[in-house]
């Protein structure tokens, strides 16, 4: 493509945002999709940029050269965060060995919790994962669902809930209460009356089946939007509730009874798996070795290279390690567990060079699997620069938030590893959030090569280019960690204990 093409792709793909492309100009655009990769790869960032202002990144063509012409308004926000979902399913299955299924639907969300469930068809456990498009029909009883964004939601039977995506579900009937921290506000809760969006709050939604939805805030605001053709979008707050139906919206008839009745807790019952992980805390050091905290996850230290250099700065809780650019930190030996979730803290200068800073090397743990790569991103093409990129092999994920700012960020990757479910994944969080990838790659035809099973900070063996910045309290577990946990070692710089996450 030349300078001409991407200007005449960027303002076709501004009329299909804002809904005013015409058949010619839409033959256009699928004819230039369909000849060109690079056309592809420019129409999902461009189509993310926009969906951004609405909520979060991108919509995805299902084929090639085919566009799909939704109704934009109504539906970018759900479609935009599905498509970004997909793209961290993508590189995750390369990621962590596994093989590419185009049907494959993204796993989404959890679930975390019951009591006295009754459901419609398979019996569901505590610990199952739910994919995006799936629906949950409750008969009787409690279920607590935790979606990957840390939003959660207990379905009331009977109910039927569908989910969309990690941001998204929708009420067909019954009675949902939400629970959403800070790091998820944005979630969407539908339903055939009214869109609820979520201002970081608990609300709660009740719907009839016959065309009235109930919706009550709890705590903190809401967004609501009517789906009887009302454009007027209005704030809902604590203590507020409102009724929809076809013909308009009215007061809730016993809504002070209605309040108490909601706002009574549920003994939800929780299974919390044991926790194993290897921690350095960087705190202390015995010459040029990092000593390593382990609970059920036998490893080694970290030794550092070269010897005698400086390696200590004011961390982000109490000391960290300090890479100049030469130094690295290396462990070697291969871990003796499967590794399913990395965390960490990491400050890096403003004047950070523009090149590929290799942050860490890490291998998964399991034989023939490749290393996972955590650098910072230096190919704008490619994503956000600056942010963070994992990559192993041929196959990258770019997240969204850049870290060149002379801040502490919390850094997690997850990688699911759920027996029941059909498919991995790799989740990001930064700062506490799941991030939407702003760019990725991936080559179908086969995985990437094992590396050297070697824990490396500071360096990457795909870059040249050594880390110069700081690296804080690094953690290594052998399960994935929940949303909630992600956030409570974010704050607190401690584990979620099984008890607290069992009654969280």
């Amino acid at each position: 493509m030349n300078d001409n093409d991407r200007i005449e792709l960027s303002e076709l793909c501004s009329l299909l945002v804002d809904g005013a492309l015409s058949d010619a100009q839409h033959a256009q655009l699928s004819a230039m999709l369909r000849d060109s990769e690079e056309a592809r790869h420019f129409y999902v960032r461009a189509t993310a940029l926009s969906a951004s202002l609405f909520h979060y990144a991108g919509e995805m063509q299902s084929e090639p050269g085919k566009i799909i012409r939704p109704q934009w308004r109504r539906w970018l926000a759900p479609l935009a965060t599905a498509a970004v979902l997909a793209l961290g399913l993508w590189i995750g299955r390369f990621l962590i060995g596994g093989k590419v299924d185009d049907d494959a639907q993204e796993t989404i969300a959890h679930l975390s919790g019951a009591k006295d469930c009754q459901w419609v068809g398979v019996a569901l456990q505590n610990g199952d994962e739910f994919t995006s498009g799936q629906r949950l029909e409750l008969k009787a009883g409690f279920a607590e669902i935790t979606f990957d964004s840390g939003a959660q939601l207990v379905l009331e039977g009977p109910a039927t809930l569908d989910l969309r995506s990690a941001w998204e579900a929708e009420l067909q009937r019954g009675t949902v209460k939400a629970n959403v921290p800070t790091e998820a506000i944005g979630f969407r809760l539908a339903n055939a009356e009214v869109e609820v969006v979520d201002l970081g709050t608990e609300f709660s939604m009740t719907a009839d089946g016959g065309g009235a939805t109930e919706v009550f805030v709890l705590k903190g605001a809401i967004e609501v939007q009517p789906r009887n053709g009302a454009k007027t979008k209005t704030v809902m707050r604590e203590k507020q509730a409102r009724r929809f139906a076809k013909l308009g919206g009215s007061e809730v008839r016993d809504s002070d009874a209605k309040f108490q009745r909601l706002a009574r807790k549920v003994g939800i019952e929780r299974f919390a798996k044991p926790l194993n992980f290897a921690r350095w805390h960087f705190d202390e050091m015995a010459g040029d070795i990092a000593a390593v905290e382990t609970s059920g996850f036998p490893t080694r230290a970290l030794w550092l290279e070269p010897a005698g250099a400086a390696h200590f700065a004011e961390g982000r809780w109490g000391k960290s390690l300090a890479l100049d650019g030469n130094t690295i930190a290396y462990l070697d030996a291969a871990l003796r567990r499967p590794m399913r979730t990395v965390a960490m803290w990491v400050r890096l200068p403003e004047s950070s060079p523009a090149s590929g800073d290799g942050i860490a090397t890490v291998p998964l743990g399991k034989p023939g699997m490749p290393c996972v790569e955590f650098l910072v991103n230096s190919r704008p093409g490619d994503g956000t620069l600056g942010a963070l990129r994992l990559q192993s092999g041929t196959a990258h994920i770019v997240g969204s938030t850049p870290l060149r700012d002379g801040r502490w960020h919390h850094l997690a990757a997850v990688f699911g590893n759920n027996p029941k479910a059909a498919r991995p994944s790799i989740l990001l969080y930064v700062d506490g959030r799941l991030e939407s990838p702003s760019g990725h790659f991936a080559q179908r035809q086969t995985a990437a090569p094992e590396t050297e099973q070697t824990l490396r900070l500071g360096t990457v063996p795909s870059e040249s280019a050594r880390l110069v910045g700081q690296i804080d309290e690094l953690i290594l577990t052998d399960r994935p960690l929940a949303p909630v946990e992600i956030r409570h070692l974010m704050r607190t710089n401690e584990f979620l204990s099984p008890e607290a996450l069992a009654a969280n």
